[in-house]
């Protein structure tokens, strides 16, 4: 009697990251969320299944074996502290040209320019630890610190030029609203005479 051949396949969460034009740790955390079905090898390589990875593309409107779309906008990312979970997290780590990160040295990953980075003021080391924020795709980066009532007077976020203040937490109407935002920038104003 034979016995069935496995003939699902999987791919790495660097090759998911690669298609789908994301960082590797948002695919991560794309499979610890759930978005994709997937398996820890005993080396602690995750595998997600290629169907899983499919039927994400197809529910996003994607061509499986290419990038997601280009953003004019470029990449936002939010700079969230792992101490107080956010529910909206879940759902902003499923946009396309959302990065969430918990970490600084996360930033250093980041393989594309970014447009806005969303900073939890309630980050314990933010005020005093350096945030990579020298990095030259961080140079033109606009700066969103939520949870802004926590954030000290002397802290070093309060020196940038394209700084901006919100007292709520993070949440879905706030992304999107600094994306209709950009968005209405960059449009012609001469289309709207």
């Amino acid at each position: 009697m034979k016995t069935p051949q496995n003939t699902q396949t999987y791919v790495s969460t660097s090759q998911a990251a690669k298609m789908l034009g994301l960082s590797v740790g948002t695919v991560q955390r794309m499979v610890q969320h759930g978005v994709f079905k997937a398996f820890v090898t005993h080396g602690g390589h995750r595998r997600i299944l290629s169907t899983s990875l499919q039927d994400y593309c197809a529910q996003q409107g994607l061509s499986p074996a290419s990038p997601l779309p280009a953003n004019d906008e470029g990449r936002i990312c939010i700079l969230h502290d792992s101490a107080h979970p956010a529910p909206p997290l879940d759902t902003l780590v499923q946009w396309p040209q959302i990065t969430v990160m918990t970490h600084p040295l996360d930033l250093m990953d980041l393989d594309a320019e970014v447009s806005a980075l969303f900073i939890d003021a309630r980050i314990p080391w933010l005020h005093t630890a350096p945030l990579h924020l020298d990095s030259a795709r961080l140079h033109n980066t606009h700066l969103v610190v939520y949870n802004s009532t926590h954030l000290p007077a002397d802290s070093p976020l309060t020196h940038s030029a394209q700084l901006s203040l919100f007292e709520g937490d993070i949440s879905t109407d706030l992304v999107y609203g600094y994306l209709l935002c950009t968005r209405h920038a960059h449009e012609d104003p001469a289309a709207h005479h």
